[in-house]
């Protein structure tokens, strides 16, 4: 089998429908959906989309042991991307008294193999799992002064529809990236009002492929891969941007 990389845009309750998708090592994608709600069906699709090695992008908590307030990594990548608007929501075991369901889909994976490390070497032999924040990784991979304005809460419908545009024009333009993702027309060009948040959570699954990706590609560490935390506290991974990529701004009008 072929290396596989996963992005799970975890709803953090099962009543709400998650963002999940996989792309292969040429950056195609291979599925994408936000209908699947409960953690068994989530851990049957992986279970089924998991290659023989690879990266899972989970933009959930996967470790949070403090009772209140912020994680260690959630101050430290607030203090770097605040500026930005990136800054994490607070993760803590009053939200989270069993440590969260993405505690739980890891450790029912573990039985598959998936292993939550921080020493991921480039091409990587294992299937690994970590925490994505997409966020920060959009600052960082395209160069933003400020994040998408994507969320559909006060924002106007049109200034909504035109950052998640915007959004996926930037996700499109890495086609010519290192490692490449290429979207097809499963991911439309527009969208409408009503059942938007299936389309939100789609691209925040892809964008969580596309960082296992890049972290698989390039490995964990300077200049390509910033971890802020660790595995005792609670961690979160983002790429780097670096020199090679299209310059930012390149196809994202």
């Amino acid at each position: 089998m072929a290396p596989r990389f996963l992005g799970l845009d975890l709803a953090w309750s099962d009543r709400n429908p998650s963002g999940l998708a996989v792309i292969d090592a040429q950056g195609v994608l291979l599925d994408c959906r936000a209908d699947l709600r409960g953690d068994d069906s989530i851990v049957s699709w992986v279970r089924a989309a998991l290659g023989d090695r690879g990266v899972i992008g989970i933009d959930m908590p996967t470790i949070v042991r403090n009772a209140e307030g912020l994680r260690p990594c959630e101050r430290q990548l607030a203090a770097v991307f605040r500026h930005a608007h990136a800054a994490p929501h607070p993760a803590n075991l009053r939200r989270f008294p069993d440590g969260g369901r993405a505690r739980r889909i890891i450790d029912a994976l573990g039985p598959d193999g998936v292993v939550e490390a921080l020493d991921v070497a480039a091409a990587d032999p294992r299937n690994v799992a970590l925490e994505i924040f997409p966020h920060p990784a959009h600052v960082r991979l395209f160069g933003l002064d400020r994040i998408f304005g994507y969320k559909k809460k006060s924002r106007p419908w049109p200034a909504v529809l035109a950052e998640w545009s915007r959004y996926r024009a930037a996700l499109a333009s890495l086609a010519d990236a290192d490692p490449p993702l290429v979207l097809d027309a499963r991911v439309p060009l527009a969208v409408a009002s009503r059942g938007y948040k299936r389309w939100d959570d789609t691209l925040d699954a892809i964008t969580c492929a596309y960082v296992a990706a890049f972290v698989w590609r390039w490995g964990i560490g300077s200049p390509h891969v910033r971890v802020f935390g660790d595995l005792t506290d609670g961690y979160i991974v983002i790429p780097d941007r670096v020199w090679w990529w299209p310059a930012p701004g390149t196809r994202l009008a």
